[in-house]
């Protein structure tokens, strides 16, 4: 591990944005459950073996159990007494495997990883074949059955823009406001070797509320629910109106907008 700088003399903290990527299926989710291997935990026990101190760590949203992060972004308020490379190669010698920081940015005191975020996109991965690779295990949700790809895109333009996504949302176990958010686009992109790749970007998102769209979209492209049918369990406004969810293995933080 390369050394650390010698330490700066300051009373106050520096405020630090990190950029993180994770493998969801080594951890219980970003929240920490403690004694549970979390994300935040991980983060939070690399920080105290650098500083010899606990520093919270914020991150921009909870991610369940088993869901991946390409761009989850986390802030912290430590000591300013290491330069951000510094502290990044820190960061990345004290955590385990399945997470690394990828950017350490200094950033304005009043900067929150949740509260200063505008939006974020998710990204759901689909293998859409008979069998499924022995290296998308837990990358992806393997659905066999061939898929009515224009049904599905046709059906996804219904959740662009503003509406109440109460029947697409799980119970998250603690009390929120609105289930009215906004979703700026869905796509669909078909990759080599039989991968669907859908990317969600909104302002903010529900509990489970990808992974229930993505049930829903799935049960379109086999022609089991159609485009008029998943239009009125939008209006319902009922959970129990629409399909189960889709797998926390195919989904994955892509990227948080500020």
């Amino acid at each position: 591990m390369t050394q650390l700088c010698k330490p700066r003399r300051s009373g106050s903290l520096q405020n630090f944005k990190l950029t993180i990527t994770y493998r969801g299926s080594d951890f219980y989710g970003w929240q920490r459950q403690d004694p549970h291997p979390t994300v935040q935990l991980a983060l939070e026990t690399a920080l105290q073996k650098i500083y010899g101190k606990a520093y919270p760590v914020a991150g921009s949203g909870r991610t369940d159990r088993g869901v991946h992060a390409l761009g989850q972004v986390a802030s912290c308020q430590v000591p300013p007494t290491h330069p951000p490379e510094t502290l990044l190669r820190a960061l990345n010698f004290h955590l385990p495997p399945g997470v690394r920081v990828l950017s350490v940015q200094k950033v304005a005191a009043k900067f929150h990883a949740r509260f200063s975020a505008k939006g974020k996109t998710y990204l759901y991965r689909i293998v859409n074949e008979p069998f499924l690779h022995p290296m998308e295990i837990d990358r992806a949700w393997h659905v066999p059955r061939p898929l009515n790809l224009q049904a599905v895109r046709q059906a996804a333009r219904l959740f662009v823009g503003k509406h109440d996504f109460a029947s697409f949302t799980s119970n998250p176990g603690y009390e929120r406001g609105s289930t009215i958010r906004r979703l700026r686009s869905i796509r669909l992109t078909r990759k080599p070797g039989s991968v669907l790749e859908f990317a969600f970007d909104g302002d903010g998102f529900l509990y489970r509320m990808v992974r229930n769209l993505v049930g829903a979209l799935v049960k379109v492209g086999h022609n089991r629910l159609t485009a008029a049918e998943l239009k009125k369990i939008l209006a319902a406004r009922s959970r129990a109106t629409a399909p189960p969810t889709a797998p926390a293995a195919g989904l994955y933080l892509l990227k948080v907008r500020y």
